[in-house]
């Protein structure tokens, strides 16, 4: 009698204790949960979406017709820089990220770098080019979204446009800075006369 008093006994505890401890799982579960990393926008891109969303916000309905993105590029010469690769490589997000926002808004976009057809290579495929002997010579368009790029030593200053060419009239328009810290890490990398240079900032 005594030993099933003990044993009655034991599995009341252990039942008591389990009960004790069953709110104790949820609590971990969440914690676990909050811990887990969160995919992160690169700066770059935060950016040059930021941009993209400004030169569209409050843009009033246009007459239909395709947009073509081109480069942003140098203020001064409108042409990229060949010895300045951070500025090369923004002047391509932005244009990746006006085309992105743009189709996403719902306007009709032309990709001008599209190619005649698919390129077939070892390690990948190809549809998009710069050669000209691979693209359209003409692009029926009636919008472009272009800008350009100055650069000093802790932002450059980003000037977005959206032009209608059979006007020559800007109808929406945008600006922001870029800090430098966001082209690159805390090394700068800048090619000049063909050679690469490290800055430590």
């Amino acid at each position: 009698m005594n030993t099933a008093k003990a044993a009655l006994m034991l599995s009341t505890a252990l039942f008591t204790t389990a009960c004790v401890q069953l709110p104790e799982q949820p609590e971990q579960r969440q914690q676990t949960a909050v811990l887990q990393p969160e995919v992160a926008v690169t700066p770059l891109l935060y950016y040059t979406e930021r941009i993209a969303d400004r030169l569209f916000k409050d843009l009033k309905p246009i007459t239909p017709g395709a947009i073509a993105v081109v480069s942003f590029t140098d203020v001064k010469s409108l042409a990229p820089d060949p010895y300045n690769l951070s500025m090369n490589l923004l002047g391509l997000q932005l244009q990746e990220s006006m085309l992105t926002v743009a189709s996403q808004l719902g306007y009709q976009v032309k990709e001008l770098r599209l190619a005649s057809s698919v390129k077939i290579y070892a390690d990948h495929e190809r549809m998009l080019s710069r050669d000209i002997n691979e693209l359209a010579t003409q692009q029926s368009v009636r919008y472009v979204i272009a800008g350009t790029l100055n650069q000093s030593e802790n932002y450059t200053t980003v000037n977005a446009r959206l032009v209608d060419i059979q006007t020559n009239t800007v109808i929406a328009a945008a600006s922001d800075l870029v800090p430098s810290s966001v082209l690159g890490s805390a090394e700068q990398v800048q090619l000049r006369q063909q050679m690469l240079y490290r800055n430590s900032q």
